[in-house]
Parts: C-alpha cells; sequence; structure tokens
C-alpha cells in the first residue's frame, strides 16, 4: 500500500516533552510542523506552542526555524494546537488555553506521575480557561496577538477528552464563500464525566471576519443517550464541497474505545449526518484529499503493537479495513513507565511531488524516555 517509507526525527529536546503535533503544506512549498512544548518532561498539557520548517519535504526540519508562536509565562499556557494557511495567505492557528491556580504549581515542580491524585503535583494546579487563535501573515516568521474565541454555548471548563478542545488533527476549514469554520469537541454541561455528567459533542465555530470574531454553527454528532463521546474531531472539505468528520468514540459505562465515527454535511456545516460506525479503530485521525482526489485518514493505534496508521477511502466515506495500513510501529515506552500509552495523534500533509509527510509524537529510547515529534515520509 505504501512505499519509500522514511522515519525521520524531526524535533527533540532533553528538557521538555513535546507532542501533538499539526502538520500542514505551506503555498511557498515548505513544511510547518506545529507541537506542543511541555514545560517538563511529562505531558501536562500546560506548556506551549511552537514549530519547525522543513524546506525538502520532511527530509530534514531546520532547527533555525523552530520558535514559540504563543510563549508561556508563570500563569498562562496553551497547548492542542492546530494550524491552516488560507486562500489569502494567512496561517492560523487555534489552541487550548489553561491558566494555574497559584505559582507554586510552576515553582515547586515535585516529582509527577501521571494519573496520580496527590495535590500538591503540579498537574492538579491546571485548569482550562478558553481558546485563542493567532495569526501569521509571513509564513510563520511572526506572530500576531492572540484573538480569545468564543465558544458559547459549548462549555470552557471541565477535564480530560471532554472539555472544550480536541486534538491538531482539527484544522480550521475555509468554506467556499470565504467562511472558516473550527471544529472542536465539548459539552454544555460543566459537570465531570466521572460524576455521570455530559458526555462530549462534536461541533463547529463560525468566523465569517477572517477568524476575528466566532460563533457557535452547529453540531456535528451528539448522542442523546447520553453513552457515546465523540470527540477529537479530523475534519476535511473535499473537491466537491462535502465535508467529512471523523471522531474518537468512548462508550459508557466503562469508557471503552471504540471504532472511529463518521459524519458528514453538504451544506457548509450547518447540518450533518447521522453518525455512523467505521470498521476503524484508533484515535484520532487526521484527513487530508489527496492530489488524485482519494481521501487520507491517520490515526494512533494505541495499544499493541502501538504506532500510527493510515486508511484510504475512495470518497471519505467509505471506510474499508482492508484498505488500512502501518505507517510507523510502536513508539511507547515499556509498560512500567508512567504514561507509556501517550503516543500517536498523528497529522498528515501532501508535498507538491506527491510525497505524504505523517507527524506524531512517540517516546525516545533509553532509560528516561521523552516525547519527541517525528515523521514518516512515504509514498501511495
Amino acid at each position: 500500500m505504501i512505499k519509500e517509507v522514511e522515519h525521520i526525527l524531526a524535533y527533540q529536546d532533553p528538557n521538555h516533552a513535546c507532542n501533538q503535533g499539526s502538520i500542514i503544506s505551506l503555498d511557498n512549498g515548505d513544511l510547518l510542523l506545529g507541537y506542543n512544548q511541555e514545560r517538563g518532561l511529562v505531558h501536562s498539557d500546560s506548556g506551549q506552542s511552537c514549530i519547525i520548517k522543513s524546506k525538502d519535504n520532511g527530509k530534514t526540519w531546520d532547527e533555525s526555524t523552530q520558535k514559540a508562536v504563543w510563549p508561556w509565562t508563570d500563569h498562562v499556557g496553551n497547548w492542542d494546537c492546530a494550524f491552516s494557511q488560507i486562500s489569502d495567505g494567512k496561517i492560523l492557528m487555534h489552541t487550548r488555553v489553561c491558566s494555574f491556580i497559584k505559582p507554586t504549581a510552576l515553582k515547586d515542580n515535585p516529582p509527577q506521575t501521571f494519573g496520580g491524585s496527590s495535590p500538591e503535583k503540579s498537574e492538579r494546579l491546571k485548569r482550562q480557561t478558553g481558546y485563542a487563535l493567532v495569526k501569521s501573515t509571513d509564513n510563520g516568521e511572526t506572530w500576531e496577538e492572540p484573538i480569545p474565541v468564543n465558544t458559547s454555548p459549548i462549555s470552557e471548563s471541565g477535564f480530560g477528552g471532554y472539555s472544550v478542545g480536541g486534538s491538531g488533527a482539527g484544522h480550521i476549514i475555509e468554506l467556499g464563500d470565504g467562511g472558516l469554520l473550527m471544529p472542536l469537541h465539548g459539552s454544555i454541561s460543566r459537570e465531570f464525566v466521572a460524576q455521570g455528567g455530559e458526555l462530549g459533542r462534536t461541533f463547529v465555530l463560525r468566523s465569517d471576519d477572517g477568524g476575528n470574531n466566532w460563533e457557535y454553527w452547529a453540531t456535528a454528532a451528539f448522542d442523546g443517550s447520553n453513552a457515546l463521546s465523540f470527540v477529537e474531531p479530523g475534519m476535511a472539505r473535499l473537491n466537491t464541497g462535502k465535508l467529512i468528520c471523523l471522531m474518537r468514540c468512548q462508550v459508557r459505562p466503562g469508557r471503552r474505545f471504540d471504532n472511529m465515527w463518521l459524519v458528514t454535511s453538504n451544506d457548509d456545516g450547518s447540518s450533518w449526518s447521522r453518525p455512523v460506525r467505521t470498521p476503524l479503530w484508533g484515535y484520532p485521525a487526521d484527513i487530508i484529499q489527496l492530489n488524485d482526489g482519494r481521501v487520507l485518514a491517520v490515526y494512533g493505534y494505541r495499544k499493541e503493537p502501538w504506532g500510527v496508521r493510515g486508511c484510504i477511502s475512495e470518497d471519505g466515506e467509505n471506510w474499508l479495513l482492508e484498505n488500512e495500513f502501518e505507517i510507523k510501529r510502536g513508539g511507547a515506552a515499556e509498560p512500567d513507565f508512567f504514561q507509556y500509552w501517550h503516543i500517536g495523534y498523528p497529522t498528515v500533509a501532501q508535498c507538491k511531488d506527491g510525497t505524504v509527510v505523517a507527524a506524531y509524537h512517540e517516546y525516545s529510547k533509553g532509560e528516561n524516555p521523552i516525547q519527541e515529534m517525528w515523521v514518516t515520509r512515504f509514498k501511495l
């Protein structure tokens, strides 16, 4: 299914975990890879959104281009960045925003174990407080001040995979009339899922002024029975104008990970089809329409044998397991290492010569594993 496969380390930092990327092909031919840089060695979703570029279709990544788009401060961080370039050349990045309850969350830096409940751990001292959009008019050389994003009536508080947010897969979509859609997930209720609250829905915001102002546009998928959560949407607009969206799904009770589900829209996201279950297991997905018209989805495979997978669809609506293929196997740390399961979150772009580049995070080898950014180049 794929050929000329190359696995390339795009970026690593011995002092900072790097994860959850977002890759796009710029109009000038460069590849731009955005990612989250943590404040330390642990994946805590409280860092800063960064970029690095490649001028040779992902073969090498120029560290002189590495920079923070929106640097963290003592009290504010951002993560889950997603990038897109719209028709006027502007690059848009949207990201979740977190604030800290007290500054000791940053300065004491106690030992951390993922999933721990000890109140002194810094992971427990941050909460999402909103969403923001940042623009660049010079191919990412400089970035304007962040613009707050209105997500009302969707709540901006919560925790885990059910608060307002999503992954780097959720690129902003430019519509035929110039409007912009931002795919997100969240819930109207602020109750925690563990307390029986509302499960996550996938929804879209719309902007008609280039991203300066946003409003709730439509819910793309929601289970009124409160058994299925539809989160972390990967969305694409096909040449026909149809929108397609693959979503991570978990099932209650038990929060079992299910296959990905699909919704589509023929009216610029104003209304959506009934969600249907695909045969693809994994999460989350990113989707692009290839130069030849076919549709490619890439997604994490976060169980044995671990790694990143892809699948080809002729039309973006019909997905067959026989068309699934492995992009990269492995990437998890040893099972006794905290956070061993958090790999993948792949994102994908196609270069002008047809080369496909999938970016993702995995753990380094050795005594002290740390998340780092990798890409796999291949042709179909």
